[in-house]
């Protein structure tokens, strides 16, 4: 049976993607935050873990990012799944709400609808849409932006499906563990770059994937904390380093850098819909 942490309660986004992609015999291990996750797979009670990495509207999950730079070289991307976001106005029959809760980026997601429905209630940002839907049903004069499937856990009504029109809501999740995949077929190569403080550092080392060709697919700088103005770099590429151009160029960009450090290839597994 797979033992997979997820970021948690019961309800999350996280958990129904846990939920779709490993089966429902599948032991999910929920966790109050990313770190408790990460936390989960370095200590073996978890062999996976599932985290939020990137939302198409909110934009990059930095405690994922950050939590990867931090343990590079004990834990590794092996997959990475992407969801599409449903999302309700969960609260209570026959009140208007007051005050709106959920995850940033639910709120940024539906600030003009938000702005336009609910001018008056008070946006309150949470640490998933879960803990929105449980403050939620603590109030009467309180409504969650949350999953629809929320509402039946916490004893809380649909009021209304915000609409967006064609806009799709994406967010894509990696699945981690203590061991980097075994599958040299993959689609992605992560790795942490640490460049020299000098002028042109980053030009210099994203020239090699250029010149062979070899496209980013995700680039994140981060500060390293207690050196100011001091940042390391989160990269994705296309490929693994199975393919000679893939090979050639992590070997001439990481002669421009101080570090690198593997995150793992992968495979860009399936989207489902919640």
């Amino acid at each position: 049976m797979n033992r997979v942490a997820y970021l948690g309660p019961e309800g999350t986004f996280s958990g129904i993607l846990a939920r779709r992609r490993f089966g429902a015999k599948a032991d999910l291990i929920p966790c109050p935050a990313i770190d408790g996750v990460f936390e989960s797979v370095l200590s073996g009670s978890a062999p996976l873990g599932l985290v939020p990495v990137e939302n198409s509207s909110g934009g990059t999950v930095h405690d994922t990012i950050d939590l990867l730079i931090r343990h590079a070289g004990s834990i590794f991307i092996i997959q990475e799944l992407s969801l599409d976001i449903r999302i309700a106005l969960l609260g209570h029959q026959g009140a208007a709400p007051r005050t709106v809760f959920s995850h940033f980026t639910q709120i940024k997601h539906h600030s003009e609808w938000l702005k336009k429905h609910h001018p008056g209630a008070r946006l309150v940002p949470v640490t998933s849409t879960t803990m929105a839907a449980e403050k939620a049903a603590a109030s009467k004069s309180a409504a969650a932006l949350a999953s629809p499937g929320a509402a039946k856990i916490y004893g809380l009504d649909v009021l209304e499906t915000p609409g967006r029109g064609s806009e799709v809501n994406v967010t894509n999740f990696f699945t981690i563990a203590r061991q980097p995949s075994p599958s040299a077929d993959s689609d992605r190569t992560a790795f942490v770059a640490a460049l020299k403080n000098t002028c042109g550092s980053l030009h210099a080392f994203l020239g090699p994937f250029a010149r062979q060709k070899v496209s980013l697919t995700r680039i994140v700088s981060r500060p390293v904390p207690g050196q100011p103005q001091t940042y390391v770099f989160y990269i994705e590429i296309e490929g693994s380093p199975t393919s000679p151009k893939v090979r050639r160029a992590l070997e001439l960009a990481g002669r421009q850098a101080r570090s690198l450090q593997n995150l793992g290839s992968f495979p860009l597994g399936r989207r489902f819909r919640s």
